[in-house]
């Protein structure tokens, strides 16, 4: 189950755009479980189940069921090794991720009551706070009263839940579990622009993705780099990000959480404007050809785990710094074997005749253009085994 909670962040991000998965089976099932609510009732709360595959895929449409007599029942559900059941109550929503099509139960009870507040004690009036589930779905949002109070209610208990704000674009985040979350203290405090309290960490399983490929006239390499962000900060960082682009390397693009963004050439690398709320996670992107055929860097910030993907060629073929290592995986890529500290250099070398890898194609279409947009299109990446997981942004060079 700690699998399912890992990729429900990834589920939600893409499950209104992803088509049925084929091959689905034709057979249904029924999916049931309890809806409680203490001092109150679910009755007539809407339940909603989706069928999805081992690739965490939409398999079938989705149901629609309501609660009744503090049960629910979804009929004609698609018969799928994985099931992400829904429950609205109240203007809130509450998530199960499930393989099994009987037993589910949501039991709702717990509260979230506390005050935001700025620095120095003054009250954060008419603040909008979004509340997520503890694998990052949406539960609901509520605003503060003038006095800054605030009341989020009722959900699951013995849960950590996750409160954000933006104010004037400066994100803030507070994670709170149920069960002893009264008269919580948010407190506000002035961003910073210090990118020492950045560390390239959090990522699941790599914090520092590097995609590498041919271009289409095989002079060269493209190379699709991305960084998990970790503010360990007391406070939000607000600023420039300094990104160090290997030797060479001519930037094409940037991204953002995922949306295409601007960027600054500045010395050895680029600059990627970025908010990252205190101990939260963010991911930026850089996208950039190499003439030749060598990726050779200077590591930026502190890096706990690394991750370059060599698609469509064979790792056992590629050359590279003794901080790197051939990565146990069904896809060719290299990892690192200690934690990398800022200033640390990592090579990658990968020769023209280099084989391609079974099942793979050397020769992917590509634009070698030197335009500035970074996305054409989103590439969800679902790698087996210790690969990555998630949704990276990714342009043809």
């Amino acid at each position: 189950m700690k699998r399912f909670a890992l990729s429900l962040v990834v589920l939600l991000a893409c499950l209104s755009v992803l088509p049925l998965a084929t091959g689905a089976a034709n057979d249904t099932v029924s999916v049931s479980g309890t809806a409680t609510v203490a001092n109150g009732t679910a009755n007539g709360d809407t339940v909603t189940v989706t069928p999805l595959d081992e690739n965490y895929r939409r398999a079938g449409p989705s149901v629609n069921t309501t609660v009744s007599d503090g049960s629910f029942t979804a009929d004609n559900v698609t018969k799928a090794p994985l099931y992400y059941v829904r429950l609205q109550h109240g203007g809130f929503s509450h998530y199960v991720l499930t393989n099994t099509t009987s037993g589910v139960a949501f039991e709702l009870g717990a509260s979230i009551s506390g005050r935001v507040v700025t620095e120095n004690g003054s009250a954060v009036p008419n603040a909008r706070l979004l509340v997520t589930s503890p694998t990052g779905p949406p539960v609901g949002q509520v605003n503060t009263s003038e006095n800054g109070t605030f009341d989020v209610g009722p959900l699951k208990p013995n849960t950590t839940y996750t409160i954000r704000m933006h104010r004037a674009g400066v994100p803030y985040r507070k994670t709170i579990t149920t069960g002893n979350a009264s008269d919580v203290r948010f407190v506000q405090r002035e961003p910073t622009a210090n990118d020492s309290v950045l560390s390239v960490s959090g990522g699941n399983p790599a914090s520092r993705v590097m995609q590498v490929a041919p271009r289409n006239n095989s002079s060269g390499l493209r190379v699709v780099e991305t960084l998990t962000l970790n503010n360990t900060g007391d406070r939000p960082f607000v600023g420039p990000v300094h990104v160090t682009l290997p030797d060479g390397a001519t930037p094409t693009g940037a991204m953002f959480r995922d949306k295409q963004t601007q960027f600054t050439r500045r010395g050895d690398g680029v600059v990627v404007n970025a908010t990252v709320a205190a101990n939260d996670t963010t991911r930026i992107g850089v996208a950039y050809r190499i003439d030749n055929r060598t990726i050779q860097k200077t590591v930026e910030h502190d890096t706990d785990n690394v991750a370059v993907v060599l698609r469509g060629y064979n790792a056992s073929q590629v050359r590279h710094s003794s901080n790197l290592r051939r990565g146990q995986s069904p896809i060719p890529m290299l990892t690192n074997g200690e934690p990398l500290d800022a200033g640390d250099r990592i090579r990658v070398h990968v020769p023209k005749d280099a084989k391609k890898s079974p099942g793979t194609s050397a020769n992917q279409p590509a634009q070698d253009g030197g335009g500035s947009d970074f996305p054409v299109s989103v590439l969800a990446l679902s790698f087996l085994s210790i690969v990555i997981g998630g949704i990276l942004a990714y342009r043809a060079l």
